[in-house]
């Protein structure tokens, strides 16, 4: 009868160091006999619960998500400028170098179809429009004029 012959299995030999592995009750590795295994030899995708926390000092490139940003206290923001949309309205009382009163700061001798910009001025369509007798034969674009009571615009073509 031709064959060979083949080892058997010796009890001392289960679970220890050079030895055969042995599973536990759940069918799986214990952690004592899982040798240390480098990255470059790990293969596949980890689910999320398998991941550890990381510091954020660990990531070094790629961009987080908003969700993943914290609220950022104003007193963060050293350098750079802020886009417009990101400046909340402010009471006059709130710019510093502004005075609480605009008085003097336009000229009241400036007039404007000959009404001083001393206090309120009350302006009719009649005080930046100007009536016609009939309407002209060609404008500017843009131009408004009123006639018989109703305004025209010139549009060009």
């Amino acid at each position: 009868m031709s064959g060979q012959w083949k080892e058997i299995l010796d009890s001392d030999k289960l679970g220890i160091a050079d030895g055969v592995a042995q599973l536990d009750a759940s069918g799986k590795l214990t952690s004592g006999q899982i040798p240390s295994i480098p990255p470059a030899n790990i293969s596949g995708v980890l689910s999320t619960s398998q991941i550890p926390s990381l510091d954020a000092s660990k990531v070094t490139s790629g961009a987080f998500s908003s969700s993943r940003i914290p609220s950022l206290d104003a007193t963060k923001i050293t350098s750079g400028s802020l886009n417009a949309d990101r400046i909340p309205t402010l009471a006059q009382a709130k710019v510093s170098g502004l005075s609480t009163s605009l008085a003097g700061k336009v000229s009241t001798s400036t007039k404007v179809n000959g009404k001083a910009l001393s206090g309120d001025v009350n302006l009719k369509t009649s005080d930046i429009i100007e009536e016609v007798a009939e309407l002209p034969e060609s404008g500017i674009i843009g131009e408004i004029i009123a006639f018989e009571g109703t305004l025209y615009v010139w549009k060009g073509e």
